[in-house]
């Protein structure tokens, strides 16, 4: 996919979501990157205004499990995340409906937010950012794979090179600061080992590879966060919302008119499942039960990889899908 196309599709991250919530801790360690000097916007796709403002900037009064602050009241995020505070949860903000919902409405002044004109930096500092940004790494990989082993070579491979290209460059101040070894190597040798086709038994080391210095960087969030319910909840939701904009791009009049998001929206999906099982200790069976049971509903609309001849859903009829996961995840 192009850049040109890419950013038009995570346009907006939102002042109250991924842009303006740096503290003082995390800001002096991570510098955050300037995205508007051309490349991709990582997240989020269903945030179009973006500004100076937006609100839900004083998400966490209450704690981990405040979801996006009294009413999402408070602050000009955009420069400064005044009203963020020393809080991971105020990337996102944008989730709670009383702060802006799905369209992260309340930003002074909304130039930038449909093509990032505005000046905005992300802020790679929050961790919020930085591990959902890498979970959308793993999730480009993810389809990849499907559709390398189902003899779709030629289709995975923009999916191969999508974490360098839409990824890599907004996270490399963070792992820098980190203290964290550059992968970006790790990531085009992957690249150079399928470019040429092949089995995938003699590819499997590179992938493997790659998906390891991935979640090592991943495992370099602090634990509490990474044990956090509420931020491996919100990570979820994170890659879902995503997940349902790419599908939208992808689909129209009950055609497919980008496959490639197609496939990007199924990788997405299955990298946010994949987070629910790696933590499921975190949750109650029955709330675990649900999670999954709405997940495989939700994965109805992906029937593999390869896209079928016509969409199995509608982007409404997904969107209704999507609901029971959105609203048992926004519990916490």
């Amino acid at each position: 996919m192009s850049h040109s196309s890419r950013t038009k599709l995570w346009v907006g991250v939102g002042a109250s979501v991924l842009l303006g919530t740096s503290t003082a801790g995390w800001a002096e360690a991570e510098p955050s990157v300037d995205y508007t000097q051309g490349g991709d916007s990582p997240l989020l796709a269903h945030v179009d205004h973006g500004g100076e403002g937006g609100e839900g900037g004083e998400g966490g009064e209450a704690g981990h499990h405040h979801q996006g602050g009294e009413g999402g009241e408070g602050g000009e995020g955009g420069e400064g995340g005044e009203g963020g505070g020393a809080n991971p949860y105020a990337a996102f903000d944008y989730l709670n409906a009383s702060a802006g919902g799905e369209g992260g409405e309340g930003g002074e002044g909304g130039e930038g937010g449909e093509g990032g004109e505005g000046g905005h930096s992300i802020d790679v500092s929050n961790p919020g950012v930085y591990f959902t940004n890498l979970a959308m790494m793993k999730g480009h990989l993810a389809v990849a794979r499907e559709l390398y082993q189902a003899g779709e070579q030629t289709a995975a491979q923009p999916h191969f090179g999508h974490p360098i290209h839409e990824h890599y460059g907004v996270l490399e101040p963070a792992l820098e600061a980190r203290g964290l070894e550059d992968f970006e190597p790790t990531l085009e040798a992957l690249v150079e080992t399928v470019r040429d086709g092949g089995e995938w038994e003699n590819k499997a080391d590179a992938y493997a590879a790659a998906l390891e210095a991935i979640n090592a960087a991943m495992h370099d969030v602090d634990g509490e966060l990474r044990d956090d319910v509420a931020f491996q909840s919100r990570a979820q939701l994170v890659l879902l919302r995503q997940a349902l904009h790419e599908y939208e791009e992808a689909v129209d009049d009950g055609q497919f008119v980008n496959v490639v998001e197609y496939q990007d929206s199924r990788g997405f999906v299955l990298t946010a499942k994949a987070l629910l099982e790696a933590q499921a200790d975190l949750y109650a069976d029955d709330a675990y039960g649900d999670l999954l049971a709405a997940y495989e509903s939700t994965l109805e609309a992906w029937p593999s990889a390869v896209a079928p001849e016509a969409p199995v859903m509608t982007p409404g009829e997904l969107s209704a899908r999507l609901f029971k996961l959105e609203a048992t995840l926004g519990r916490y």
